[in-house]
């Protein structure tokens, strides 16, 4: 029987990890009211939260201290739900309040989850090894979906019946966007959005680091995770979200920071040596100064680069550098060009309905039944927010985690969300600069270019319930946890 369980763990852990591509499973999505985030991977975590976790839990009665902001969190969003059925609602559709506070209660326990099964079902060095290695297997499907769809397209001019009937079995949307790759994603954006929080800082992590999973490496010399990370840009690319591109770019410009800041330090610390003076503050204040300066030149230049790639191969950027449409419409009349003036216009609501309940929020899962009062009067002129307003039937949402976390749950929970963010940030400078083996420096480096593409990636989608920052999060734990005990352990042989 206990070989039997340790069986099933091992099975339902490793099927969570290959169906991560999958981010809205037709099939969970009717199941939970129609709901666009019914991650494939949930029917797997939910076995792995009644066979680990829970056991567990009981055993020690306690959770890991990384989860225990989260506990904070999760009360505050109770409050703030419990705080909005005594303030006033515009008539805003027929769908009661309650629906929406459970939905956004479930979503964030579907994030609690995910992240409490990696930490319990990581405990080592060899599980986070194999569990990368199956992490991996799902990015090269990622990969293989999107490379097929956005070849397809080139060579038919269109999608052939096969693409289009396998994406209506793997997507609630069952969509494929002319020109761009979904993969198995439920549209182009959140393709990029696993790509960028999950596969590419674990990849790009281990090709800077030239660590591998495997035994070998290609030629002996590169990591395969080069040629994924190659793959995954790749595939990142062809969804053309625009947002995926700058999360790229972010992650890129800080691990040159990181190269450029170590070279400076190298080059002051060597003419110390050689001079025997030492540098004054003044200049290296000056020094980094400058650093900072040419760094943000050299993002500006990337940023722009990005932009002429981008006018010439997507239509809704073709009048990104038209200051002529600036100066006659306003920002917000250029941004409608863009087709990006909606979700500026969704941001500034639910800002509004922040600064009108700061401390605890509007609730978690309310902040869209407020926009028919917070809407900028410039969303009346655009046909998408018109829709939604007087024509769809569902709440309305910021489109922007941390503008959400805002409006939801108030400056208040704001600051415990992001409290949280920093210890892993900091759980993750550990595990980087502790000496020991070579994964767990590789994946200290991928925690961090995760967060990084976390922040960025945070002002694309707001939801709790998609697994890849959680995972990525939970892989941080599970590597800082593993490294504790593996020093530990050291600690103890050299001590007998």
């Amino acid at each position: 029987m206990i070989r039997f369980k340790e069986n099933l763990i091992d099975i339902s852990w490793k099927l969570l990890l290959l169906a991560l591509p999958i981010t809205s499973f037709p099939f969970l999505s009717k199941l939970f009211g129609g709901t666009t985030v019914a991650p494939l991977s949930f029917l797997p975590m939910v076995l792995l939260i009644l066979m680990v976790v829970v056991p567990d839990f009981l055993k020690n009665k306690s959770f890991p201290k990384q989860f225990q902001p989260l506990y904070v969190f999760f009360l505050i969003a109770l409050l703030s739900i419990a705080l909005a059925f005594f303030r006033e609602l515009p008539s805003f559709r027929s769908i009661p309040i309650w629906r929406n506070a459970v939905e956004g209660v479930v979503t964030l326990l579907f994030g609690f989850g995910f992240y409490l099964v990696t930490i319990y079902c990581l405990k080592d060095q060899k599980q986070i090894r194999k569990a990368l290695r199956w992490i991996n297997l799902g990015g090269m499907v990622i990969i293989l979906a999107a490379g097929v769809q956005f070849f397809s397209y080139k060579i038919n001019d269109g999608y052939p019946e096969f693409l289009q009937f396998f994406q209506e079995i793997v997507s609630a949307s069952g969509r494929l966007y002319n020109d761009r790759a979904t993969g198995l994603a439920f549209e182009p954006s959140w393709l990029a959005h696993q790509l960028n929080i999950l596969y590419i800082p674990i990849w790009l992590a281990f090709t800077v680091r030239r660590e591998t999973v495997y035994t070998k490496k290609l030629f002996g010399k590169i990591p395969y995770e080069s040629l994924l990370l190659a793959g995954g840009i790749i595939s990142m690319f062809v969804s053309f979200s625009r947002i995926g591109w700058l999360t790229i770019i972010a992650v890129f410009m800080y691990l040159i920071f990181r190269l450029a800041n170590s070279g400076i330090n190298s080059i002051l610390e060597r003419r110390e040596r050689k001079t025997g003076v030492q540098q004054s503050a003044k200049r290296y204040f000056f020094v980094k100064l400058l650093l900072w300066l040419l760094l943000l030149a050299v993002l500006l230049i990337l940023v722009f680069s990005a932009g002429l790639i981008m006018r010439r191969l997507d239509p809704r950027m073709e009048q990104l550098f038209e200051i002529s449409v600036l100066k006659q419409y306003g920002i917000m009349g250029w941004a409608s060009r863009l087709s990006f003036a909606e979700r500026i216009t969704y941001w500034q609501a639910a800002l509004n309905v922040y600064l009108k309940y700061p401390w605890l929020g509007s609730g978690l899962g309310v902040t869209g039944y407020h926009f028919p009062d917070t809407m900028p009067d410039f969303g009346y002129r655009l046909p998408e927010i018109l829709s939604v307003l007087l024509y769809d039937s569902f709440i309305p949402n910021a489109k922007n985690l941390w503008v959400r976390l805002l409006a939801d749950t108030g400056v208040i929970g704001f600051s415990v969300f992001v409290a949280w963010m920093v210890e892993h940030w900091r759980n993750a400078k550990a595990v980087e600069q502790r000496k020991q083996s070579g994964l767990f420096r590789a994946m200290g480096l991928a925690g961090q270019l995760l967060i990084i593409a976390l922040i960025v990636e945070g002002f694309s989608l707001d939801t709790f319930g998609l697994p890849y920052y959680w995972i990525g999060l939970g892989l941080i734990v599970a590597s800082w946890r593993a490294k504790s005990e593996y020093q530990a352990g050291k600690s103890r042989q050299k001590s007998a």
